[in-house]
Parts: C-alpha cells; structure tokens; sequence
C-alpha cells in the first residue's frame, strides 16, 4: 500500500505543476493581451485625436465656404438686379422708339 500512496502522490504534484504551468501561461497571455489593448487604445486616442482636429479644420473651411457662397449668391442677385433693370429700361426705350417711327411714318403719309 505504501507505493501506491507515493505514486498518488506523484500524480497529484505532476497534475499540480501541469496546472501552475497552464496558470502561468493564461497569465501571461493575458498580460500580452492587456499590452495589446493599451497599444489599441493608444492609438485609438491618438486616431480620435486626429480626427476631432481634422474635423475642426472642415469646420473652419466650411464656415468660409459658406460664408464665400453668400458672398457671391448676393453680388450674383444684385448683377441679375441690374440686368433685369437695364432689359425693361431697353425694353422701354424700344417701346418708345417704336411709337415714335410709327408716327413719325403715319406723319409722312398724310403729307
């Protein structure tokens, strides 16, 4: 009997040191995942970080754009203003003119 209490024995610590082997490599797989996701993260800030800036910057350039757009939306009205303006004065004069040769000729035919 006493050999096979020493053999238990010895199974029972060959178990023990398979599982503080098996401990000891979850650990430090979990360690190097741990580093891992710091790294991710790491970046992750430094991508947001990024972005938040690039973000700021279309901001700006949009505010300009818009502001440019308006700019030229209104000298675009006040030119199709005048245009209009100038077409109905022409168009007045001609109207004009146009009475003016229609008796102007109705005069040179009576006479």
């Amino acid at each position: 009997m006493p050999t096979s209490d020493v053999r238990v024995v010895r199974l029972t610590d060959e178990r023990l040191r398979r599982l503080e082997r098996r401990m000891a490599a979850v650990e430090a797989e979990q360690r190097s995942r741990r580093a891992q996701l710091d790294e991710t993260s790491e970046r992750l800030d430094q991508a947001i970080d990024v972005l938040t800036r690039l973000v700021r910057v279309v901001a700006v350039q949009n505010r300009r754009l818009t502001r440019s757009f308006a700019q030229v939306n209104a000298r675009l009205d006040r030119t199709t203003r005048a245009i209009v303006k100038g077409r109905t004065a022409d168009q007045r004069r001609m109207l004009q003119l146009e009475r003016r040769l229609t008796a102007l000729e109705r005069r040179l035919l009576r006479a």
